[in-house]
């Protein structure tokens, strides 16, 4: 008898430690950081769009690295480009840009930079393992 109730506490309480421990590992593992003077990422607070491209086309650690703009409300209103100094005409428009570090379609792990009269005055790092909705 013994017995069975300490299998019956294993069986009822492995479950909720399996859901603690990934819920433990979200927490530890997610970044969120925003930056708004001097550097993170290696961007620099106050450089021109020529530069942050080139910052975002020299994350070496990141060879599928591309950046993603969103200019309107509806679900097609975004475009994807890889991070070339050909293509600043393209985004030069917008003031606001997502490197995706992981691929195109990939948010898990981003830089969101926000420039102000061709400066950029934001950077929010972004890092996580789970999707949110």
């Amino acid at each position: 008898m013994r017995k069975c109730k300490r299998i019956l506490a294993v069986a009822v309480l492995a479950p909720f430690l399996a859901i603690a421990g990934y819920a433990s590992f979200i927490w530890a593992t997610y970044l969120g950081e925003t930056v708004v003077s001097g550097a993170a990422y290696g961007f620099t607070i106050g450089a021109s769009m020529e530069e942050a491209l080139g910052t975002a086309r020299n994350l070496l650690d990141h060879p599928q690295a591309v950046v993603y703009v969103s200019y309107g409300q509806r679900a097609g209103d975004h475009f994807t480009i890889a991070p070339a100094k050909a293509k600043i005409g393209q985004l030069r428009a917008d003031d606001q840009w997502e490197v995706l570090l992981d691929g195109r379609d990939r948010f898990f792990s981003s830089f969101q930079l926000s420039f102000r009269d061709g400066k950029l005055v934001e950077i929010h790092g972004r890092r996580q393992y789970f999707e949110l909705p």
